[in-house]
């Protein structure tokens, strides 16, 4: 009874009167207290309010006010599962019967007993989550003010202002895709958006980390990158040992350490030599819980189920990645690579990006994403194409002039790209 005692606590505490019905709940559920229940619903019935906790313990010397409270969630379970297994028990003792009685046939006493325990199942599983347009308005109306006269971006900037007013930033539920040809610079750009992410969180004094899983580069290469971004050392001399005044980048890495914003970066040496699976990645997301992440790349995501064509195992990746991101609303990006038809149109017209339609062996990456960019390098300057931008403009572009070696990465207008 305690877990009735302890979500009747969380109903009065809400002093929402619509508790139980978004539990999907009634006083049924409550077999040890339903008098309690029904001399709530009756309280808001006469009077158009929630009684207080304190009312409710006069009222009734067995309710007792708690302070420490399991999660809702946890609670309806156990009272789901609860009034469940009173529905059951008899059913079993008339199977039971049913089977030791020589009369009977026994498949038909077992499809009886089957059928009666669907409905069961159906009537106390966990059943969809749904939002309500009309009894869920006042909860809209809270959503709304938190953004209400709010300046700025409304999630994580990018890193380049024109992709800032195109998108508004990356947002919670955004499963961000990242599109390029072979050698275009896929992982160097995803890189330029997580580090610019971590600097926006570093700056705003928030803890939660960056994540970047790669399954291509060293843990060692992607941090050289990153303190090139930062503090413009020569991205070559770090990799070759050849910096002029080695003890400037030893102030820096100490400094550095003393951030409180994390960028974690794994690699397949993280996973025991193992390519991720979205399982590792669901792991990885819950554990960290992360403010962005980024995978580099989508086809080197291991199908759990042991999938071996590639078209179908993208399918199955990009779908789990999704739901993962929706789950936790965590922004992703996913960086992947274009298929042969990119390539075709690349030797028509060298300036082309990327399409929707021309990821590598399937398109479900686009699909599902609610973002899709495309970029195309030529020498020093990124073409990035927002081909899918949800509920805001697309087929636009922005244009990056970067200095990979140290790291300087100037947005430009695209008139300067012809000079």
């Amino acid at each position: 009874m305690i877990e009735e005692v302890q979500l009747i606590n969380h109903w009065l505490q809400a002093k929402d009167p619509h508790f139980l019905y978004k539990a999907q709940l009634d006083s049924t559920y409550f077999l040890g207290t339903s008098h309690i229940v029904e001399w709530v619903e009756k309280f808001v019935s006469d009077t158009g309010g929630m009684p207080t906790l304190d009312t409710t313990a006069t009222h009734f010397p067995e309710f007792t006010k708690m302070r420490d409270l399991d999660p809702v969630p946890y609670l309806v379970q156990e009272l789901r599962e609860q009034r469940a297994y009173i529905d059951y028990r008899p059913l079993l003792t008339a199977g039971a019967l049913a089977l030791n009685d020589e009369r009977t046939s026994k498949l038909e006493a077992m499809w009886k007993m089957r059928n009666e325990l669907d409905q069961v199942l159906k009537n106390y599983a966990s059943k969809t989550e749904h939002y309500d347009w009309v009894k869920n308005a006042l909860d809209r109306y809270q959503k709304y003010m938190e953004n209400h006269g709010k300046e700025g971006l409304t999630g994580l900037p990018t890193g380049i202002k024109s992709l800032d007013e195109l998108t508004g930033g990356w947002l919670p539920d955004d499963l961000i895709l990242l599109v390029g040809r072979l050698n275009e610079g896929k992982s160097l750009i995803g890189g330029f958006f997580s580090f610019h992410v971590w600097k926006a969180l570093q700056i705003a004094k928030v803890n939660d980390p960056v994540v970047f899983i790669s399954t291509e580069m060293s843990a060692l290469s992607v941090s050289y990158r990153l303190d090139t971004m930062k503090a413009h050392f020569s991205n070559r001399a770090l990799k070759e040992g050849k910096l002029a005044e080695h003890e400037l980048y030893q102030e820096y890495l100490k400094d550095l350490s003393k951030k409180d914003t994390s960028f974690k970066i794994l690699t397949h040496e993280s996973n025991g030599n193992n390519p991720y699976t979205p399982n590792d990645i669901k792991a990885i997301v819950e554990l960290e819980r992360p403010a962005f992440l980024c995978i580099d790349q989508l086809y080197d995501i291991k199908d759990p189920s042991g999938e071996r064509d590639r078209r179908i195992r993208i399918v199955n990746n990009t779908a789990a990645i999704r739901e993962i991101n929706l789950n936790t609303q965590t922004p992703t990006m996913l960086l992947a690579q274009a298929g042969r038809e990119a390539a075709k149109d690349a030797k028509k017209n060298a300036g082309a990006a990327p399409e929707a339609d021309q990821v590598q062996e399937s398109d479900a990456p686009a699909q599902k994403a609610t973002r899709m960019l495309s970029i195309k390098r030529t020498g020093d300057i990124f073409k990035i194409a927002l081909k899918k931008n949800r509920e805001g403009d697309k087929d636009k572009d922005v244009f990056l002039r970067a200095n990979i070696d140290t790291g300087n990465y100037e947005e430009m207008d695209e008139a300067e790209t012809v000079f």
